[in-house]
């Protein structure tokens, strides 16, 4: 295996890393919203939902949302638009609908913990997969052994 292959290998396993760590981080906050949500709003200190349907509803949804995000990190080059996708609009939405709902509706700050993962996972994901696409069109045009 060339150098540049070994490189590329080895973005697309931190690229896998970056992933399931997003995944794991979803999951810490989705598992409560869907079984015990008015616990954790009052971790955060939330106003509690009359309803609390709708955060369930939330939690299931990132669950579901974060199902489509395991394909990429078991086959990155059939799965690329999706990783892609799992950037923007995914990951990118979730950072500035929260930043948004912060700044612009005056939505108390603890959501800025979902800007934090949202876009840090966003940066990371993209930071990977720039890695992987430029040293695969460097093996491509041959300037990359």
């Amino acid at each position: 295996m060339s150098t540049a292959h070994h490189s590329i290998s080895r973005w697309k396993h931190r690229h896998g890393i970056v992933v399931w760590i997003g995944i794991a981080l979803n999951l810490v906050f989705a598992i409560p919203l869907l079984v015990a949500p008015l616990w954790l709003m009052r971790v955060l200190g939330l106003p509690l939902s009359t309803a609390i349907l709708w955060p369930r509803f939330a939690g299931g949804l990132l669950i579901i949302l974060s199902v489509f995000y395991i394909p990429m990190t078991v086959d990155l080059d059939r799965f690329r638009i999706f990783a892609w996708l799992a950037i923007l609009p995914s990951r990118s939405f979730g950072a500035v609908f929260f930043l948004g709902a912060i700044l612009l509706n005056g939505e108390p700050p603890v959501y800025f913990i979902a800007v934090l993962i949202d876009g840090g996972i966003a940066i990371a994901s993209l930071f990977c997969l720039i890695r992987v696409s430029t040293l695969e069109q460097g093996v491509a045009e041959g300037r990359v052994t």
